[in-house]
């Protein structure tokens, strides 16, 4: 049966986010629709300013103002997030002071903390803080903000408020794109001043970041690589020429690159 209209734009954004580009003829074949209906849904797409369209198909857009719902972000890359997940636990320390932003990927990483002992952990993100909610021997501080109801997050002045005085271990952040020359970017700047909170907060600051991130660039800047202590990505074969070169440059910075086995 074939998608309704909506359903399938939102997918083929989705699917050049993961992609960075797609051609019409590979559109239309995993969408079952005809490369017609395809080229629509691009000119659409393109109308509406989430993608821009090259010759024989299309590439995602930078500042796209599309943004997937929590849902949906659950959804992508589960496999390889659960994998990132596990090897930054592993990095979580009894007594450790620790920032998860509002990622899905931090989502991830906190159901897996739930036996450490004297952990405090400081998030802007509801659902982390609901997950956390019944690990007795962990301190969970939710910080204040308006609502984003796209992320479950809290964003505004608010958070460098609440964190005044508090002091990290660790942060792990994760974003839209990681960018050897430009750092972390994110899709929003409310989203992005939230990380940049947390960042300025701690000792290390563990970026987690599958490899659909990796070489990638988005709209506003949370932070440039010297604030990186570490990355954790997954093992993805084959990665691009471009994402094997951002893995090396990072190295060669004297960035600590952990790769997670999927």
């Amino acid at each position: 049966m074939t998608e309704l209209p909506d359903i399938r734009r939102k997918k083929i954004i989705e699917f050049l986010w993961e992609h960075d580009y797609a051609d019409v003829t590979s559109l239309s074949s995993l969408f079952n629709v005809s490369e017609m209906t395809i080229r629509r849904d691009l000119e659409k797409l393109e109308r509406d300013g989430d993608i821009v369209r090259v010759y024989g198909g299309a590439k995602i857009k930078i500042n796209s103002p599309y943004e997937a719902t929590v849902e949906e972000r659950l959804n992508t890359n589960k496999k390889e997030k659960m994998a990132i997940a596990r090897k930054a636990a592993e990095l979580i320390e009894d007594g450790d002071v620790i920032a998860f932003d509002a990622s899905t990927t931090a989502l991830e990483v906190s159901k897996l903390i739930k036996d450490r002992q004297r952990l405090t952990v400081i998030t802007n993100n509801i659902s982390i803080a609901i997950e956390l909610s019944t690990a007795t021997h962990i301190t969970t501080m939710l910080l204040g903000g308006s609502l984003r109801g796209t992320s479950l997050s809290l964003v505004g002045a608010t958070i460098r408020k609440c964190l005044e005085g508090i002091y990290i271990d660790k942060a792990f952040i994760s974003s839209r794109a990681l960018n050897f020359q430009e750092g972390l970017t994110d899709i929003t700047i409310e989203e992005g001043e939230a990380k940049q909170a947390l960042i300025e907060k701690a000792n290390k600051v563990i970026v987690i970041a599958d490899h659909t991130k990796l070489d990638k660039l988005s709209f506003f800047q949370v932070c440039g690589k010297e604030r990186f202590n570490t990355i954790i990505t997954d093992r993805f074969e084959p990665l691009t020429k471009e994402q094997d070169l951002t893995i090396e440059a990072f190295r060669e910075y004297g960035i600590e690159v952990i790769v997670a086995d999927n």
